[in-house]
């Protein structure tokens, strides 16, 4: 026999009244039956101590009135905290939600990535320097929907890849769930080593519900290409948008 039911998160509000309603019923049944019990005593006998009687029964029926209505105001003030607690939780949520939206459209796309990358190619050419570039794709799960926390999900993971990468290095949206980051002067193997760092931070940006997966891949100037069309042509086949998360796109706009 089941002695309780399994409280879900979804009926969590009304598991709660539920207990509220019984620790009041419970409260005022053993009041009642507890004045049932004194009144014969108190009022069916002629004494000389009636009237002290008579006090404390009265007393005791005003206590316990006035516990029912001090529970019943407890339980009602935890339920209005609960609801601020969760309005406040949702206004944070929205906070996090517009600052990485906000982010997201003040952050570079491919066509400046196209624009820059030629020049960086130059550069790096001309100084016979090495040219990396760090493709990170993020993956959601097959049933997120919510375009609010793709947002937040992608404007955490941008932050992420921003705080690890050096001052010169920048950052570009190279389609809506993969990031870019052009790294001038740094070989295939430094550049791995950003890769390790970039991974622990996005694993703690995708936190233990593991809000979205992510793949990060290196293409370097000359490992990997020999000029600046190949390494477009690398990033852009690594670049690809997957239309099967709905809402991802939705989230940059």
């Amino acid at each position: 026999m089941k002695i309780s039911n399994r409280v879900e998160a979804d009926n969590l509000e009304r598991s709660e009244m539920q207990f509220g309603i019984f620790v009041a019923v419970t409260v005022v049944v053993l009041a009642v039956g507890m004045a049932v019990l004194m009144y014969p005593v108190v009022f069916s006998h002629q004494t000389p101590g009636d009237r002290t009687m008579r006090i404390a029964f009265w007393g005791f029926c005003a206590l316990c009135v006035l516990l029912t209505v001090y529970l019943w105001d407890r339980h009602a003030t935890i339920r209005r905290l609960r609801r601020e607690m969760a309005e406040g939780r949702r206004q944070i949520a929205e906070t996090r939600r517009q600052a990485s939206v906000e982010l997201l459209k003040t952050m570079p796309n491919f066509r400046s990535f196209q624009d820059r990358l030629p020049m960086e190619f130059r550069r790096m050419a001309t100084t016979t320097e090495k040219l990396s570039i760090v493709v990170t794709t993020l993956k959601f799960p097959p049933d997120h929907s919510s375009s609010s926390e793709t947002a937040s999900a992608l404007g955490d993971a941008a932050k992420v890849i921003g705080r690890k990468l050096r001052e010169q290095d920048s950052v570009y949206i190279l389609a809506p769930a993969c990031f870019g980051a052009v790294l001038p002067g740094l070989d295939l193997s430094t550049a791995e080593r950003v890769c390790a760092r970039l991974s622990e931070g996005l694993a703690d940006a995708a936190g233990a519900s593991h809000r979205f997966q992510f793949e990060l891949k290196v293409v370097n100037y000359p490992a990997h290409a020999s000029s600046a069309h190949e390494l477009q042509q690398a990033v852009s086949a690594l670049a690809l948008v997957d239309e099967a998360v709905p809402g991802m796109a939705e989230a940059l706009h």
